[in-house]
Order: C-alpha cells, then sequence, then structure tokens
C-alpha cells in the first residue's frame, strides 16, 4: 500500500492520526481485533503525553505496541512546543508487520521535525513480540540492573486488549504475578514497569479491571511496590473512547513514576474522549489504595462525594469474615447440568433460583422467564450442586445497564420456602455461614447494606465493570454485629424493599443526611 505523504501544514499527530484511518480502511476489523490493536484517538494521545513532566535533555522514550506511533509524535509535538532541543532515542515495539511502513513513516516525520529545531533523534522500530522479546527484564534480580538492560525516562502505551490463555508463553513467563485468563494490557504493564527508569514515568492507557478482581491480585501489590500513582483520568463513557472501533469498555489513563515518594494524587474525569470538559479532585495515597485482609484495591473517587463515602465506609470495622459469614457462587451451571434441570417443579426436585427470582430484596419463585429451568432433579449427581434451605443473602453476580445500582441482593428466608433443597444458579452468588445458619435480622442486615446506594457508590469506586465478584464483596467494609441485626430489624418488617433505604441506614449509622441527599441525586439523575 502506498503511504500518503505528510502535508506542509500537518501536525506529527494529524498525519499520525490520518495513517491510522487509512490503514484500518485497508484491513478488515476482524483482522485487527484478533491482535487486540485500537488505534489511540488523536485528542487523547495529546492529552496522554501532556501528562509527563519533561526536565532533561537527554530522553529515551519506550512506545510498546505503537500502531502507527501517534503516542510518539504526540510526546514529540509536546517537545516542540517546549522548544529545547534534545538527545532523544525512540524505541518502538510492534509485532503487526502490516503497519510497521506506517509507523516507520510517521517516526522519520518525528526526527525530521525535531533535528529542524536543533535535536538530535535516533529510533528504533522492533518488530517483536513486545513482552517474550525483554523476558531479560523480569528475570533480572530486583535490587540490581545489568549493563546490558535499557531504562526508559518515559513509556507511553495504548496495549493490545485480549484475553491471553494460561498455557501461553506469555501467562508463564508471569504466572508469579497473574494468574487465571488475563488480559494482554496487564503483561504491558508489567514489562514497563520494569524497564522504567528510576524517577521514570509511564503513562497508559487502559480498561479499569486492574485496580480490582482475583486475577490481577499478586500484580497489584507487585506494581504498587514499583511504582507510585500520581495521575488518573477516567471517562464517564463507556463507548466513546474508541467508538470507531465499536468498543465498550471503562478506560482510565493512569500515570506512574518508578520509585517516587508517596503523595498527593491527581483524578480527573471527562465525559468523552473530549478531554478539554475535565472535573478534577485530588486525593491521599490512602484514599486511592486500599489493603484489607491481605487484599489490595485500587479505588478512583471521581469528586468529593465519592470521598466522603470512602472514607465513611473506610472506618466500618468488619467483613464478610470477621462476621463469621462467607460469600460463594451459585454451584449450579446450567450446561453442565442440562440433564437434571425441569421446567416445572415436580416431586423428587428442588426449587432453582436465578437472577430473575430476585426482585425488591425477595425471592420469588416460582418466576418463569424465557423457558429457563424452575427446578433441578435430587438425585445422587446432583447432591454437590444442591443446598440445604436456610436463611441466605442473593446477589446478583450480573447487573443489566437499565439498572441504578450495580449490587442488587435479595434475601431467601427460610420460613417463607417450604423445601428441603434449593438450587442456586452460576449467575448468583450467595452470602452464608458456614459454620451455622444466618438469622433472619443477619440477612436483611447485609442485603439492606448491600442494596444502599452508599455501598454501590463505594463499590463502583474500584469495580469498573457489570460483574461483581465474590473476592471484591468478601473485601467490603461493614458495619459491628449488633447495628447489622438492628438494621436487618427494621428493614425486615418492610413488605417490600424501602424506597427510602439509604435514608433509614444513615440513621442507624449517624452518616450526614446531607450525603444521602447528594447520592440520592447523583442515582436519580438530578445533579
Amino acid at each position: 500500500m502506498n503511504i500518503i505523504e505528510r502535508k506542509m501544514d500537518e501536525g506529527l499527530v494529524e498525519y499520525a492520526n490520518k495513517l491510522s484511518g487509512l490503514y484500518s480502511g485497508a484491513f478488515r476489523p476482524k483482522d485487527k481485533k484478533r491482535g487486540g490493536q485500537y488505534f489511540t484517538p488523536k485528542q487523547i494521545s495529546t492529552f496522554m503525553a501532556q501528562l509527563f513532566d519533561i526536565n532533561k535533555d537527554k530522553i529515551a522514550l519506550l512506545d510498546p505496541g505503537a500502531g502507527t506511533g501517534i503516542l510518539s509524535a504526540a510526546f514529540c509535538e509536546k517537545l516542540l512546543n517546549r522548544g529545547r532541543p534534545v538527545s532523544l532515542i525512540i524505541e518502538a515495539f510492534e509485532n503487526d508487520i502490516e503497519i510497521i511502513p506506517f509507523l516507520r513513516q510517521v517516526l522519520m516525520e518525528c526526527k525530521k521535525d525535531l533535528e529542524q529545531n536543533g535535536s538530535k533523534v535516533e529510533f528504533n522500530i522492533s518488530a517483536k513480540d513486545f513482552i517474550l522479546a525483554n523476558e531479560a527484564y523480569l528475570s533480572s534480580p530486583g535490587l540490581f540492573t545489568r549493563m546490558d538492560e535499557k531504562r526508559y525516562d518515559f513509556i507511553i502505551s495504548n496495549p493490545p486488549y485480549f484475553k491471553v490463555g494460561t498455557d501461553s508463553s506469555c501467562s508463564r513467563m508471569m504466572a508469579d504475578l497473574i494468574c487465571g485468563q488475563p488480559n494482554i494490557y496487564v503483561f504491558f504493564m508489567t514489562m514497563a514497569a520494569r524497564m522504567l527508569a528510576d524517577e521514570g514515568e509511564m503513562i497508559f492507557i487502559t480498561p479499569r479491571s486492574f485496580c480490582s478482581g482475583l486475577y490481577y491480585k499478586n500484580f497489584r501489590k507487585w506494581f504498587l511496590r514499583q511504582i507510585r500513582i500520581t495521575r488518573i483520568h477516567i471517562f464517564e463513557s463507556r463507548k466513546d473512547i474508541f467508538d470507531e472501533d465499536g468498543v465498550l469498555q471503562e478506560n482510565i489513563i493512569i500515570k506512574a513514576i518508578k520509585n517516587s515518594k508517596e503523595g498527593k494524587v491527581i483524578i480527573t474525569t471527562s465525559k468523552s474522549k473530549d478531554v478539554e470538559m475535565l472535573k478534577k479532585i485530588e486525593v491521599s495515597y490512602s484514599d486511592l489504595i486500599s489493603s484489607r485482609n491481605n487484599e489490595c484495591f485500587i479505588r478512583i473517587p471521581s469528586n468529593e462525594l465519592d470521598l466522603d463515602i470512602l472514607r465513611i465506609i473506610d472506618t466500618w470495622p468488619c467483613t464478610l469474615n470477621n462476621l463469621g459469614m462467607e460469600i460463594s457462587t451459585g454451584p449450579v451451571v446450567d450446561f453442565r447440568a442440562k440433564e437434571y434441570l425441569r421446567q416445572d417443579f415436580i416431586k423428587g426436585t428442588a426449587p432453582l433460583l436465578w437472577m430473575h427470582n430476585m426482585r425488591n430484596m425477595k425471592v420469588i419463585w416460582p418466576n418463569k422467564k424465557n423457558r429457563k429451568s424452575a427446578a433441578i432433579d435430587i438425585v445422587e449427581q446432583t447432591y454437590p450442586l444442591l443446598l440445604p434451605v436456610k436463611n441466605y443473602v442473593l446477589l446478583k453476580r450480573f447487573t443489566s445497564k437499565e439498572q441504578k445500582r450495580r449490587l442488587d441482593s435479595a434475601v431467601l428466608k427460610k420460613s417463607e420456602f417450604p423445601y428441603e433443597f434449593v438450587g442456586i444458579e452460576n449467575h448468583v452468588n450467595y452470602i452464608h455461614k458456614p459454620n451455622g445458619s444466618l438469622s433472619v435480622n443477619e440477612a436483611f442486615g447485609v442485603a439492606a447494606l448491600l442494596n444502599t446506594y452508599l455501598i454501590d457508590n463505594y463499590f463502583r469506586s474500584f469495580n469498573g465493570h457489570t460483574q461483581v465478584n465474590a473476592t471484591e464483596i468478601r473485601n467490603l467494609p461493614l458495619p459491628d454485629l449488633p447495628t447489622i441485626k438492628k438494621i436487618g430489624e427494621i428493614i425486615s418488617d418492610s413488605k417490600d424493599q424501602p424506597n427510602n433505604l439509604d435514608e433509614k441506614i444513615a440513621l442507624q449509622l449517624g452518616i450526614d443526611s446531607a450525603i444521602i441527599m447528594q447520592l440520592e441525586e447523583k442515582y436519580n439523575g438530578k445533579n
């Protein structure tokens, strides 16, 4: 393919963006998505580069997963606007052979413009897998740097996005840090943190899923020992950032500094890729990082209300474990147990509960929907899948986009459910007492708390997706047991979930009513 030349008055970012469009038009979207390749919009590229604090004249820049080089171009434009000659080395990694001519053309234009202003520029393009090519950085001792290992002053990246199998070379290489079936972008963040020079800066745009969840538990602990987060930018829209590629993902931009002292963190917000419309808040590092029960989460409050709620809930003394409770995932996976599932409840079966059986904090069964099974056989093969009927708190593992709250719980009340066994489908979590049974007030107290805007807002500070993981709920701060029982006593008398649930609970917990009013306005779209 012929690569169009840059116009006389065309900026570097504008030119790289045009080449991205040219490349996208020439290759089918499915080919691009197979490699997890999504081009950075020009507004975001410029914004990311502007976040660097450049106070040196000899610079090594790393651009892993470089694409057409738009992020390197944005960095070079920042240098041009700075107006001081530099000695610059750009190291770009890109394993898509088809796009490398575009990348080389953009970097040549960067070199030309900077050298016209008196700078000295070298660039190298490595047509290799970024992770596998740099394995030595992970195997070298943590306190020492080998003489042949480069370190970079600045790293800027929009890494690829796709799931990595447990049997892949990358997964085996980072098995101590990342488990399960994680996403490739976290491998890029890990490698970048190792390749960064002392007091060097890295800026990434990624999904925010690494901030919580079991797969990234060890990564978060390791990452936060290597670097200090100084800046986070969040986008209120999940669909407008990479809209040309049809990506629906909650993305963030993160800036981190290697071996830097702990300090304040700036968090900014924009509605979409139009990053000029910003909200800004400054938080302490303890507001950002939550460490509890040997877990570590990265929270992202976006305004003073979020910050107030974080600080209130962080004072709560308990977790499920402290309360003698546990959360588990429903054991009935419908396609695996298909031969034992029944459309109707008959003798020799047990009720089967799905997410649609949960409504207004109650369990509604039977409540048929989309021909989903209402019962499961009670036979030897299903005994491991069945639970004795007790008081349980049920919690949806997924919520629809139409729901205001991400957390949606209900109480299975033994006295109102006259069966010996119950099946709980895999899209429902259940809270129980492993060595006993929840009392009615305990069950309603926990369910009521989980159904508040208060807890939901706290949960959203570290959970950026629609899935509710048991690990996250297991580490959620909760009030002490007497307070939970008192809340349950008040709520269990209600026929349905009260409309003023937050107000009732805030009264018991001594929370300022002004905070609850702000929350209600937020969730009802009035602010």
